[in-house]
């Protein structure tokens, strides 16, 4: 009998292709862009893509990065809480 089939997709996936999507909405300051990835870079998070743009009277900054595990995301979405200027973050698989 052969293997089931989630565990060959999952051989089938490269292994870098594991993705976190981080939505984060910011104040709309000069500095914020650079503040939220300023902790991306302290935790050294592996950015795949990004945008950003204004959203009503703050930023919305879409982080797409290399899956770390659940601790790890988990001790990001923290971080970027904590940040200055950001009012909330959301994360999630891609």
């Amino acid at each position: 009998m052969g293997a089931p089939v989630s565990a060959l997709a999952e051989a089938v996936k490269p292994e870098g292709d594991k993705r976190r999507l981080f939505l984060v909405i910011a104040d709309d300051t000069p500095d914020a862009l650079l503040r939220v990835l300023g902790v991306a870079n302290v935790q050294q998070a592996r950015l795949r893509a990004l945008t950003a743009q204004p959203d009503g009277a703050g930023l919305s900054i879409r982080l797409e990065l290399d899956d770390q595990g659940d601790d790890r995301a988990q001790v990001l979405a923290a971080r970027l809480s904590a940040c200055p200027s950001v009012r909330g973050v959301g994360f999630g698989w891609r």
